[in-house]
């Protein structure tokens, strides 16, 4: 997942609730604004990014008006502007302070390429979450295709000036994880408050880069890094994306990076993209129906159940001693990599042995 909340220690999913006043919504909603970025990461998930066919439609500023107030209405508390990039759409200010207006808490996720002092001005009274990509020191031009990490940096310390809440966005892959230490470390000296810690997951444009995804022992690295890391700041994070527990060589050890083994997907939070589209998670390529629908739809609708009722187990993880602390990981990278639902997570398809 790819927004910022504090979460529990492994292996509660705490993406969020469901919604207190029984709504059919999770209360966090992931909300994919647009479809343009001036980045080409490679670790890009976004499914639109490897599917040539998919609708290019982008939602007018009325009828995201529209989505959130039904959002709102079925149960969402936070929404989360991500993208593409958000910063992207002329209109990202008035969505954020319609946003407001309803009482729903925001956050962003950004590339911070086009932020700067005049945004985080507006930002600060709105009480923003605010997310930025840090892909990589060394390796940031060649992840994204593009120069400006100093920026990136330099948006911390401006955020902090301010008091706005901010989140050091780490997605790791062969190709930054030799430098993971000084990529979590450069922005929590700047002024990040909080890590997000994601492994690089295939999908969207990813599938170009299979050959960037971590096995097991690179991601006990990466875990292990980012805890050195966070204890020497005193600070805390997560890892946005589930990981299967049996992956995890000592769960316990983890103090200040809270991991998460059970898919949080429609049953903590959800996600919209730029067409208004429902999905059970950002990673998903199943658009589900459309924001107008979803009262009607969503409470009967198969694929959606199937989260709620978490009938997705991949078969080989039947009969694991860790069922009651784990659900095989995250579902809908397996779904995108392996081609179903009940796949098993990239982790565990039989490329990355792993000890049971």
């Amino acid at each position: 997942m790819s927004f910022w909340r504090k979460r529990k220690a492994v292996p509660s999913p705490t993406a969020g609730n469901r919604s207190a006043a029984g709504g059919i919504l999770p209360e966090i909603a992931v909300f994919e604004v647009t479809y343009q970025c001036q980045h080409r990461c490679a670790f890009c998930y976004c499914p639109w990014e490897n599917a040539p066919d998919w609708p290019k439609d982008e939602l007018p500023t009325d009828e995201v008006f529209a989505a959130l107030e039904i959002l709102r209405r079925c149960g969402v508390r936070q929404v989360t502007f991500s993208g593409g990039e958000p910063t992207q759409r002329p209109d990202l200010r008035e969505i954020l302070l319609h946003a407001r207006s309803l009482g729903l808490r925001i956050g962003l996720i950004s590339n911070g390429r086009d932020l700067n002092a005049e945004w985080l001005d507006f930002l600060q009274p709105l009480h923003v979450l605010l997310s930025i990509s840090v892909p990589g020191i060394e390796t940031f031009e060649q992840t994204t295709g593009v120069p400006g990490v100093g920026h990136v940096l330099k948006l911390f310390s401006m955020a902090k000036e301010r008091g706005i809440k901010t989140s050091a966005n780490v997605t790791v892959s062969r190709t930054n994880l030799p430098e993971l230490y000084e990529n979590i470390a450069y922005p929590l000296i700047h002024g990040a408050d909080y890590l997000l810690l994601n492994r690089f997951m295939p999908g969207g444009r990813g599938m170009q880069y299979t050959d960037l995804l971590l096995d097991a022992d690179e991601l006990n690295q990466m875990l292990e890094t980012a805890e050195e890391v966070l204890r020497r700041a005193g600070k805390k994070g997560h890892v946005g994306t589930e990981l299967p527990y049996c992956v995890i060589r000592d769960p316990k050890k983890f103090r200040f990076l809270q991991i998460s083994s059970q898919c949080s997907a429609a049953r903590y939070f959800c996600a919209l993209d730029p067409g208004g589209w429902l999905k059970p998670c950002n990673h998903s390529p199943i658009r589900i129906c459309r924001f107008d629908q979803i009262p009607d739809q969503i409470p009967a609708h198969p694929y959606w159940k199937r989260f709620l009722e978490q009938n997705y187990l991949p078969e080989m993880c039947a009969g694991c001693r860790h069922l009651s602390l784990c659900r095989g990981g995250c579902r809908e990278a397996a779904h995108v990599f392996s081609g179903s639902l009940d796949s098993p997570d990239p982790l565990l398809c039989g490329r990355f042995p792993v000890d049971p």
